[in-house]
């Protein structure tokens, strides 16, 4: 039972960011600031907030403290406003390799917990993010999938082929 409810949260995140992944992939790097609609998400905004959103989580739940996030949540998190100027953001590369960290801290530290960790709950101030450590596994998901159909709309804006469907 204890590996059933580890394995559905890491399958949850780890087709949520295959999709993403699989989105982005195509998306060329002169056009990962076009904005479909006036300050809407644009391609390199999505990669940093759910960056930040991970090492935000890798510091609340784990202790795990990244100094990109005090300097990069102005830009990226709950809250931040993307601008289609390039030159606002750090370099694609050092996003996409924030990304791809921060999900692999969080994926190890997830599979580090037993059954019980799994199920304590969250801290109040976090419960609507999810009510347990392993309900916070889906709720990444969930929330990565809201960017990844994002990414469809900058797609179709950028005359770039749909991936599934």
């Amino acid at each position: 039972m204890a590996n059933d409810i580890l394995e559905t949260g890491l399958g949850a995140l780890s087709f949520s960011r295959d999709v993403l992944t699989s989105l982005l992939e195509d998306i060329p790097q002169d056009k990962l600031t076009h904005q479909p609609a006036p300050d809407a998400n644009h391609a390199l905004w999505i990669m940093g907030h759910l960056a930040i959103t991970d090492a935000f989580f890798l510091s609340r739940i784990a202790g795990q403290e990244d100094q990109r996030f005090e300097a990069w949540k102005d830009m990226f998190f709950m809250g931040s406003t993307p601008t289609p100027d390039v030159f606002d953001y750090p370099p694609h590369a050092e996003i996409r390799d924030f990304l791809i960290t921060c999900r692999g801290q969080l994926v190890v530290w997830f599979k580090a917990l037993h059954v019980v960790q799994l199920k304590v709950p969250l801290p109040d101030d976090l419960k609507r993010f999810g009510p347990t450590h392993a309900g916070l596994m889906t709720s990444l998901a969930v929330h990565e999938g809201l960017h990844a159909g994002q990414l469809t709309l900058i797609r179709r804006s950028l005359g770039i082929s749909p991936k599934f469907g």
